[in-house]
C-alpha cells in the first residue's frame, strides 16, 4: 500500500520547492542591513524625467525634485509632444531653477512608449551618474537623491530603488499597496541573491556608461514597457547591483483608481516579461506557476489525503515561514498595508500576476504610455 498518493507527493514536492524559494530569496532581504555610511564626496548627478500631458503633476511634484539637498545635480525633463500646458509649466520652473533643463522630443519614433524619449534625455545629460524617475512621482524627502547615489558606494553600477503609491482608503488601493510591496520584495531579494531581473522606472539609478554599454533600450523598442526591467535583464551577470529601500529614499506615485485601470497597467508591465533572459524567465515562471498550482491542488489534497497530519504540518510550516518573511520585509520597506491584508498578499499577487500573463499571451497590444 502506498504511503502517499501521486497528488500528495506532488503537493509535498511543490511545498518544499516554494519553501526553498522563500528561504533562499526572501530571507536574504529579510535579514539584509543596508550600509549606514554616507559619502562626503557626492558625484554630480543627472536626473532624467519624461513628461507627456503632465501639467498637473509637474506643477505639484517637480519642485520636490528641484529642492533636493544635493551639492550638484541637473534635472532634465523631456516633453513628449504634450497637448496640455506642460511646456508652459516647465518654462515657468526653468526661470526659477538654474539646474532645470527642458527639451522637447519631436522626432518620429521608431519605438512604442517613452524609451526613445528617455534615451534622448540621457544622451543630453552632462554627468556620469543618472537617476530616473517619472513626472507623476515625488521623492519622499529632500535626502532622496543623496540616498540613491549612496547606493553606488560599494562599487555598484546600478541602484534599484523602491517606488510606492499614495495611500488611499479604498479596497483598490489596498490591492495596489499589496501588489506593489510583493513586486518590490521579489526584485529586491532577487538582486541580493545575484539574479537581478527588474527595477522600477520611477526610482532607479545607474552609470551612464552602463546604459550605453548594453545599447540602451534599442533591443526592445518593439515593446511598450521595459525601460526598467528589460534594461536590467540586459546587463551582464558581472554587473553589480545594489538596493536602496529606506522610506526617505523612495518615491511615491499617484495610484490607479479602478480595478480595470490597475489591471491594464499590470498587463502592460507584464508584457515585458516575454523578453526576460532565460535564467530569470525560468526562475519566475517556476515560482508563479508553482504557487498557483499549489493553491489549486490544496483543496483536493485536504479532501482526499489519508495522511492529513503530515499534509497539515507541511501547510502550516509553509504558511508560517512565508507570512513571517512577508511581514518582516513589508515592515522593512515600509509598505502601507493593513496587518490583516498581509495574510492575502501572496495569494492575491500570484493569481493577479498569472492572470495578467494569460491576458498578455492572448492579447496583442499597441504601443501607448
Amino acid at each position: 500500500m502506498e504511503l502517499f498518493s501521486w497528488i500528495e507527493l506532488f503537493f509535498i514536492f511543490s511545498s518544499i520547492i516554494l519553501l526553498g524559494y522563500y528561504l533562499f530569496f526572501w530571507r536574504k532581504l529579510a535579514i539584509y542591513s543596508s550600509l549606514k555610511n554616507e559619502s562626503s564626496h557626492l558625484p554630480a548627478v543627472s536626473v532624467v524625467i519624461c513628461a507627456k500631458n503632465e501639467e498637473k503633476n509637474l506643477s505639484q511634484f517637480l519642485p520636490e525634485i528641484m529642492s533636493q539637498e544635493y551639492p550638484q545635480y541637473e534635472v532634465i525633463v523631456v516633453d513628449d509632444c504634450s497637448l496640455d500646458r506642460s511646456l508652459d509649466v516647465l518654462q515657468q520652473f526653468k526661470n526659477q531653477y538654474n539646474n532645470l533643463i527642458v527639451y522637447t522630443f519631436d522626432k518620429e519614433k521608431q519605438s512604442f512608449g517613452k524609451k526613445e524619449v528617455l534615451e534622448y534625455g540621457i544622451e543630453k545629460s552632462k554627468f556620469d551618474y543618472l537617476v530616473l524617475t517619472d513626472a507623476d512621482c515625488k521623492p519622499n524627502s529632500k535626502k532622496w537623491l543623496q540616498g540613491m547615489v549612496n547606493g553606488f558606494l560599494d562599487g555598484s553600477e546600478i541602484v534599484l530603488g523602491v517606488g510606492q503609491y499614495q495611500k488611499e482608503k479604498t479596497i483598490i488601493n489596498d490591492l495596489i499597496q499589496m501588489d506593489t510591496g510583493f513586486i518590490a520584495m521579489n526584485y529586491l531579494s532577487f538582486a541580493l541573491a545575484g539574479f537581478p531581473y527588474m527595477s522600477v522606472g520611477r526610482n532607479v539609478a545607474y552609470k551612464k556608461d552602463l546604459f550605453f554599454k548594453v545599447g540602451g533600450f534599442k533591443s526592445h523598442y518593439d515593446i511598450t514597457s521595459g525601460d526598467d526591467d528589460l534594461f536590467v535583464n540586459q546587463i551582464s551577470k558581472h554587473t553589480k547591483p545594489s538596493i536602496v529601500f529606506s522610506s526617505d529614499y523612495q518615491t511615491t506615485s499617484i495610484p490607479k483608481e479602478s480595478l480595470k485601470s490597475f489591471f491594464l497597467q499590470k498587463v502592460r508591465h507584464v508584457s515585458a516579461g516575454v523578453k526576460y533572459n532565460k535564467k530569470n524567465t525560468a526562475l519566475l515562471s517556476l515560482f508563479y506557476s508553482l504557487s498557483v498550482v499549489w493553491y489549486l491542488v490544496l483543496p483536493f489534497v485536504l479532501c482526499s489525503s489519508k495522511q492529513l497530519f503530515v499534509i497539515s504540518t507541511i501547510i502550516i510550516l509553509k504558511k508560517l515561514i512565508m507570512y513571517s518573511l512577508i511581514r518582516r520585509i513589508f515592515s522593512k520597506i515600509e509598505v502601507s498595508t493593513k496587518s490583516a491584508m498581509l495574510l492575502f498578499v501572496e495569494f492575491f499577487s500570484v493569481f493577479f500576476h498569472s492572470f495578467a500573463v494569460i491576458v498578455t499571451i492572448f492579447k496583442s497590444k499597441k504601443g501607448k504610455w
